[in-house]
């Protein structure tokens, strides 16, 4: 009997031990899993049309001209006012942007909200929804403010650009 007892005690010691390793092993894991996430996160990517968030980086700014983006053509989805596009005011810009999206006989399709340099606009909300097409000469318009409390207008700009539906 007092084998039987030995063997007994030995196995209840080497349960402990396995189980404390195990326990330790867990700990070390989330530790490591932790260390990982906080020092060598990825940044989200989001799907093409929509924004994608980016570690931020320190830019230089522009404080004699502004950077104005062009576009080739813009895509919006076929009979619906509400988008998924959204426009940018890049962020070596040190004024607000308002931006205007019109067809090439004036009318006025959409317009944002000031813009903070490095921000984007809400979604495109249209005026009106729009059929299927190419739409030749599509006009973005830029209108540049400083960023005090007047949001004193500063120069401004307008380029040209293919809307196509779908």
């Amino acid at each position: 009997m007092n084998r039987s007892r030995q063997y007994k005690e030995r196995q209840r010691a080497s349960a402990k031990k396995t189980l404390i390793v195990c326990l330790v092993s867990i700990i070390v894991i989330a530790i490591v899993i932790g260390v990982w996430i906080i020092f060598f996160r990825q940044p989200i990517q989001l799907p093409n049309d929509s924004i994608s968030i980016q570690n931020i980086e320190a830019v230089e700014k522009n404080k004699n001209s502004i950077s104005v983006p062009g576009y080739e053509g813009i895509t919006l989805k076929a009979d619906s006012l509400e988008q998924t596009v959204a426009l940018s005011n890049p962020p070596q810009n040190t004024c607000y942007f308002v931006i205007t999206l019109s067809l090439e006989d004036g009318t006025q399709l959409w317009q944002s909200d000031y813009i903070k340099p490095g921000e984007t606009s809400s979604p495109i909300v249209l005026t009106q929804s729009l059929e299927k097409g190419t739409y030749p000469n599509t006009v973005l318009q830029y209108s540049c403010f400083k960023m005090d409390d007047e949001k004193t207008p500063l120069n401004g700009a307008e380029t040209k650009l293919t809307l196509r539906v779908k």
